[in-house]
């Protein structure tokens, strides 16, 4: 069985702003409005593979922390970020950028990509989901625009 959740149609979205270091155009800071959709794969536990609004508020939850916020990405081998008292710094190349600690996400991943969004936000919600034991495994995907987006998927691993 497979369950789906289309954020663009359930409003599950978030706007922030990122930078690729490595990449010409989106080295510059710039933003994107994200939308958010989910695959669960399992079988049937009663009537459900698990129900809808719990996958939906859990992703909301996960999405709502980065919401207009700055993604960056702590294990970046090209980007470096120090934070002291409320500020926080982030430089690569020539560029320094100076932001409000309280406007960061700190994002667990080695680029602000969609595809280390969509693998950090599927991590997030194998973790919320870990205790649905039908559940194989799930798919997420972050779009920046309609058309446009990654997808990671995750295996859960029973004991």
């Amino acid at each position: 069985m497979q369950l789906e959740v289309d954020g663009w149609k359930t409003d599950i979205r978030f706007s922030a702003a990122h930078f690729i270091p490595s990449h010409t155009k989106c080295s510059r800071l710039h933003g994107h409005d994200y939308f958010v959709r989910a695959k669960i794969f399992g079988e049937t536990e009663g009537e459900f593979v698990v129900d809808y609004l719990e996958v939906i508020q859990q992703l909301k939850f996960i999405t709502a922390r980065m919401d207009h916020r700055l993604l960056v990405p702590t294990k970046s081998d090209i980007s470096r970020y120090t934070i002291t008292g409320d500020t926080c710094i982030i430089s690569y190349g020539e560029k320094e950028i100076r932001v409000s600690r309280n406007d960061i996400f700190e994002l667990p991943a080695t680029s602000s990509a969609s595809e280390e969004i969509s693998r950090y936000v599927a991590e997030e919600l194998r973790d919320q989901l870990s205790g649905n034991k039908n559940i194989e495994k799930i798919m997420v995907c972050v779009d920046e625009g309609p058309g446009m987006g990654a997808c990671y998927e995750i295996r859960f691993t029973r004991q």
